[in-house]
């Protein structure tokens, strides 16, 4: 059976995953492992919640069907089943299976990942968190090229260890970008994933790109746009209660906190990392003409505070 390592979780799956590189160096930080299959799977189950975005939430078990006929059932933390209703989708279940799946699964382990894009520092993993669309793939890319390792651009896992309250560790080894921020951040259509179309986004995979081991938490950065365009960005340091209540917000998958009934244990662990490490609040302008510019001034921010 296949082994790989994602999110720190030991992965275990009935089918070769391309998108994954080999179980090598990678550091399992979560030694219960993670069972993958393909099997067919059923309209609905035994709920007592619906999420806004359609996730029927049972005791110990998620059920995600989409309009594609692709199906994702997530149990006890342990299994992710996905049914790609028919062959043609097959690599995009596979990719749904290791983002939404994968990240139901975290929520059902008592992770709590957040919706974010990070990188590699000196001083460790520095996250950029935000909503869908606020380009926290752009600055991964961007990062990038300017010879930063990446740990995600979407959803970034923090283990807890001896040595490491928050640490960490490595997401799947892809870009999400819309086509013109795949031209800005020069990747073309040679490290496009198969049948990678998503939500107008195009799944780079970059797995040189992508560090191999964990890193402690060095800082929170979270972004929003600027109204002007011809604006400068903006960071400006966030206390500990800000910078925990736009946590919250950026919680990946945010609406399985209040359906797990984990209000209190996010607040407990938000307010130990929030505590730990500093927090920024990043404004800048959306637009492409001065995307370079911009970015020079946000990387020379991250290397004055965490190292070159």
């Amino acid at each position: 059976m296949p082994q790989y390592c994602v999110h720190g979780l030991l992965l275990e799956s009935g089918f070769d995953i391309p998108e994954l590189p080999p179980r090598q160096a990678q550091q399992v930080l979560d030694k219960t492992p993670v069972e993958m299959v393909m099997r067919d799977l059923p309209a609905t189950i035994d709920h007592h919640t619906v999420t806004k975005d359609g996730y029927l939430v049972g005791s110990n078990e998620i059920l995600i069907a989409l309009d594609n006929g692709i199906r994702c059932h997530i149990e006890a933390g342990n299994r992710v089943s996905i049914d790609p209703g028919g062959a043609h989708n097959e690599p995009a279940a596979r990719l749904f299976a290791l983002s939404a799946g994968l990240g139901c699964l975290l929520h059902q382990r008592d992770y709590i990942p957040l919706h974010c894009a990070a990188v590699d520092t000196p001083k460790g993993s520095v996250a950029f968190c935000g909503n869908a669309g606020d380009g926290k793939s752009t600055l991964a890319a961007s990062f990038q090229m300017a010879g930063f390792g990446l740990f995600t651009d979407d959803r970034l896992t923090i283990h807890s260890t001896a040595e490491h309250p928050y640490l960490a560790a490595p997401s799947i080894p892809a870009l999400h970008l819309y086509q013109q921020s795949g031209e800005m951040t020069g990747l073309g259509d040679d490290h496009l994933a198969v049948d990678s179309y998503r939500f107008g986004k195009h799944i780079h995979l970059v797995p040189d790109a992508y560090s191999l081991l964990p890193r402690p938490m060095a800082g929170l950065y979270f972004t929003d746009w600027h109204d002007d365009e011809t604006a400068e960005p903006v960071i400006t340091p966030m206390g500990q209660l800000n910078a925990m209540m736009r946590l919250r917000r950026d919680v990946s998958l945010t609406h399985l906190i209040e359906a797990l009934g984990r209000e209190q244990q996010f607040m407990t662990w938000a307010a130990g990392l929030c505590g730990s490490v500093p927090a920024f609040h990043l404004v800048r302008p959306r637009n492409k003409d001065r995307h370079e510019h911009c970015m020079n001034l946000i990387i020379s921010h991250v290397r004055d505070t965490f190292g070159t």
